[in-house]
């Protein structure tokens, strides 16, 4: 009889990370959980960064863009399920445009870039969604905020803590759309 080999505990985890989450179970979400779908909302954000942002900044001539990317749980406090994206752009503004003016160019842009704007009219908060991401727009006289938050990606508590134990990264000081990371 030959001995029984043992798989090296390494190698188990490899297996377990490559393995499809919710296999089988109807109650779990389809959606990609985990490290790679963080990352993947993250490079979903560094998108609408380079492009619909960047127009908004051009069509609207706004500078001096200042921004930061953080990570929070989500869940129950005693039982995290996940990690949240957000990232915070401040631009000035010096725009000629009105502010009904600037808010519907930016509501179009979003629009032409697959965002569902959800009140195209509000001139207080334009609030857009895209797949995983919600984006508020608030446009003020010499300044104008973008918060770009993901929803909830599932995870491990661990690897939720690991994400939140980051630091706030400042995305950098710059005349452009994206800060510079």
């Amino acid at each position: 009889m030959r001995p029984r080999r043992r798989m090296p505990a390494v190698a188990v985890l490899l297996l377990l990370a490559a393995a499809p989450s919710g296999c089988g179970d109807p109650g779990r979400s389809s959606r990609p959980t985990g490290a790679r779908a963080v990352e993947a909302v993250v490079a979903e954000a560094d998108r609408a960064l380079d492009g619909v942002l960047r127009d908004l900044a051009r069509t609207l001539r706004l500078g001096g863009a200042q921004g930061s990317r953080s990570f929070a749980v989500c869940g129950d406090t005693g039982a995290p399920r996940g990690v949240v994206s957000n990232v915070f752009v401040h631009f000035t503004s010096a725009s000629e445009l009105t502010h009904q003016e600037a808010t519907t160019a930016a509501a179009e842009l979003l629009a032409a870039d697959g965002w569902a704007v959800v009140d195209p009219h509000n001139q207080a908060l334009l609030t857009a969604t895209r797949s995983r991401l919600t984006l508020h727009l608030r446009i003020g006289p010499s300044l104008v905020q973008v918060d770009l938050g993901s929803e909830c990606v599932e995870t491990s508590a661990a690897l939720a803590g690991a994400y939140d134990d980051r630091p706030v990264a400042e995305l950098g000081r710059s005349s452009r759309a994206r800060p510079d990371s």
